[in-house]
């Protein structure tokens, strides 16, 4: 058992999965068997991480939302260059995972079971949790989650103010279409989500395009893989 594991909490029978240099725990308590064997075959957020990767810059504050097990902030923090990390999941139970996983990879980040919301008028929000948790978000539809949760609700703007973020990741089942219709940008440059066609439809993805152009940001070529987006702003 090396240093990190044992600070992790990890027995030296616990399975530990390596994707990308980072080191994740697989806990069969909030992972299906099917999530776990996606992690052992590293092929867990495979495009947002290579983009990842590829367009993180000195200094950058990054901000994830959806941080699921916490593998692309770990990420983050290994590739040397984020000022600051902060990484929000609104499912409680994947909490000690994520922190978990940030010890486990030595990962100094800001952890938080909230949901970023745009109106400050929304103080909480009811969270679907499935048994797959990449599919567990605000829809009630298909009605095959395993429990309901209440999760407190962040502002947008108050997010921004706190964190000051330079690159958002984005990875909230369909809430994207939601979250960006009015909320400010003020700072960011960078923006790789995980849009969700299925979830919000022809005019929800076009929703998303239109509030990103209208602010600045272009469609990203040479960092978007398919459902994975990366817009930039054209003068940050």
């Amino acid at each position: 058992m090396n240093g990190n594991t044992a600070a992790a909490g990890i027995g030296a029978d616990e399975e530990i999965a390596t994707i990308a240099g980072v080191a994740i725990a697989l806990d069969p308590k909030v992972m299906s068997p099917k999530m776990m064997e996606v992690l052992r075959a590293a092929r867990y957020e495979r495009q947002e991480a290579r983009q990842l990767v590829n367009h993180l810059q000195p200094g950058d504050r990054v901000v994830e939302l959806g941080a699921g097990v916490g593998f692309l902030s770990s990420l983050a923090h290994l590739q040397g260059k984020a000022a600051h990390i902060a990484a929000y999941e609104a499912n409680p139970h994947l909490i000690p995972t994520i922190r978990q996983t940030h010890a486990l990879n030595g990962a100094a980040a800001e952890v938080h079971n909230a949901i970023i919301v745009p109106s400050p008028e929304v103080t909480s929000l009811p969270f679907y949790i499935r048994n797959d948790f990449w599919a567990s978000s605000l829809l009630p539809r298909p009605p095959n989650f395993i429990e309901e949760v209440t999760v407190p609700a962040i502002p947008f703007a108050e997010m921004l103010e706190r964190h000051n973020p330079t690159f958002l990741i984005v990875d909230i089942e369909g809430g994207e279409a939601d979250l960006f219709r009015t909320v400010p940008l003020t700072g960011v440059k960078k923006v790789l989500i995980e849009l969700h066609q299925r979830v919000i439809g022809r005019v929800g993805m076009k929703r998303v395009f239109d509030f990103f152009s209208q602010r600045d940001f272009h469609y990203d070529q040479m960092g978007s893989e398919g459902s994975v987006v990366l817009f930039s702003h054209v003068l940050r």
